[in-house]
């Protein structure tokens, strides 16, 4: 039997991302991808031969589910937690992508230090997004990773701008309560919305987060998309969730 090309720490686990093949080094004991991740990356729009990179890649799940969308991509991926970005760098390297692929430990507040401005045409990041005292993480790695602290919203929108060629596109996901402010941040950064879209855990349920694409220097325009539903009134997922996760077609 051949070796696997994938290297496991202790604790560690393989999670299977259903594209192509792929799979994902997780350690059940720090933060694991949420449905966040996933629809994210459905969302962002990715064009050949695009220069991307993710902003707080956590294990990588972005980039990888991104890079199999276009092949003809380029990802870098920026990750603080050295751990964190441990387990992304041999993920990249079990699935044999390291020559598409980059992780690089290092701080989005620290740029150009560790990433060159206005590079990139697509910036994608699912921030932290809990407010300070907002709920309970299960160890400080998990609650770096999900809450607002030294890491802000303004951050990244800032860091964003920085990295992006002029009209290059930024996408991201935050709760859609805080949706005024957070395109209020961005328009600040000259990050113009282009596209919005709701999700919705159940119809009749109001939205509980929201995925934008913003363009830099983008003319004024914004196309809401249709509302996306996580399960339907019986309690099922829905056609579109699982076609999303599993990238099948169902009628």
């Amino acid at each position: 039997m051949a070796a696997s090309p994938f290297v496991l720490l202790p604790g560690e686990r393989l999670d299977d991302l259903q594209r192509k093949g792929l799979l994902l080094i997780q350690h059940p004991d720090r933060f694991c991808f949420s449905a966040d991740a996933v629809l994210l990356a459905d969302f962002a729009r990715v064009r050949p031969h695009e220069i991307a990179v993710d902003l707080g890649t956590g294990t990588g799940v972005l980039p990888l589910l991104l890079s199999a969308r276009e092949e003809t991509a380029g990802f870098d991926a920026l990750e603080l937690d050295p751990y964190q970005a441990d387990m992304a760098r041999r993920s990249v390297e079990g699935n044999g992508l390291s020559k598409r692929l980059r992780v690089i430990t290092g701080d989005l507040r620290s740029l150009p230090d560790v990433l060159p401005r206005a590079h990139y045409t697509l910036v994608v990041c699912n921030p932290p997004y809990r407010r300070q005292g907002q709920g309970q993480a299960a160890s400080a790695e998990r609650d770096s990773a999900v809450r607002e602290g030294s890491c802000s919203f303004s951050d990244v929108a800032l860091a964003a701008r920085s990295l992006l060629r002029f009209s290059g596109r930024f996408c991201f996901c935050f709760p859609a309560d805080r949706l005024s402010e957070a395109f209020a941040v961005c328009e600040g950064q000259r990050l113009t919305p282009k596209r919005l879209r709701f999700v919705h855990a159940l119809p009749g349920k109001q939205a509980c987060l929201f995925l934008a694409e913003c363009a830099f220097g983008g003319r004024p325009g914004l196309t809401v998309l249709p509302p996306l539903f996580l399960r339907d009134s019986e309690g099922r997922e829905t056609p579109e969730i699982r076609q999303i996760y599993t990238q099948e077609t169902f009628p």
